[in-house]
């Protein structure tokens, strides 16, 4: 495989394997829309009742991918009680479920990649560490009848990078985790790809930096979602 300093994702046909990707799993924050706005307002509002600072756009950023309760925890400080995160994970809900889509705007581009996707015969599906009822409400505003699955965090999908829902999506397909590839912009993304036994994409327009998912790991990077099927036909 090369991977060119761009970031664009060049196959190698010697390297190249037999089994074709058939699913492929988006993460929502941060790769199919851009959502930092409305997260932060939400969370800021927990914390101006729990008289706690405002928190930044850009904090939001370092906070955010690993579920609202770390969310919640990072920005109490990091060693707050648990009644206290309970708290602002009630307060955060409360305030986000009136506000959802706000500021919330689909990445350029990116419903025509899904759409390229879907038309080259691959099942697409979400995959978010957001609250599963958030997580629905959400797709079905920006992307309606268009993902075959649709699952945040609850009770019935662990949190990445927990591969449980990842491998019961490719068990109803009836295909091989090899078969299936991990589209997101943070750790969790890629840690779930890998304990899944999946193949992965890092996109770069998201919230964390290429050098840090380098360091994590990552070696198949998107610039912009015009490369994806291109990239997942390599793959």
């Amino acid at each position: 495989m090369n991977h060119s300093g761009s970031g664009v994702f060049t196959p190698d046909p010697l390297e190249k394997e037999d089994k074709m990707i058939k699913l492929a799993v988006f993460d929502l924050d941060g790769t199919l829309l851009y959502t930092i706005p409305d997260l932060t307002s939400a969370m800021s509002s927990a914390m101006v009742r729990m008289g706690r600072p405002l928190i930044t756009e850009d904090q939001t950023k370092e906070y955010i991918g690993n579920g609202i309760r770390k969310f919640a925890e990072r920005a109490l400080g990091g060693a707050a009680a648990e009644e206290e995160i309970d708290r602002a994970v009630a307060y955060f809900k409360e305030y986000y479920a009136e506000h959802l889509t706000d500021g919330a705007v689909p990445y350029e581009g990116i419903r025509e990649a899904v759409r390229e996707i879907k038309n080259a015969g691959i099942k697409c599906a979400v995959l978010s560490n957001k609250y599963d009822s958030a997580t629905k409400y959400i797709i079905d505003v920006f992307f309606p009848d268009t993902f075959d699955f649709v699952y945040g965090e609850g009770e019935f999908c662990k949190r990445k990078p927990d591969p449980e829902c990842f491998l019961r999506m490719c068990s109803d397909l009836g295909i091989e985790s090899e078969e299936a590839v991990m589209i997101g912009d943070s750790p969790a993304d890629l840690l779930v790809s890998e304990n899944a036994g999946a193949k992965h994409i890092i996109v770069t327009w998201g919230y964390r930096t290429r050098e840090l998912m380098t360091e994590r790991g990552a070696t198949v990077f998107a610039d912009s979602p015009s490369e994806l099927l291109t990239i997942i036909k390599a793959l």
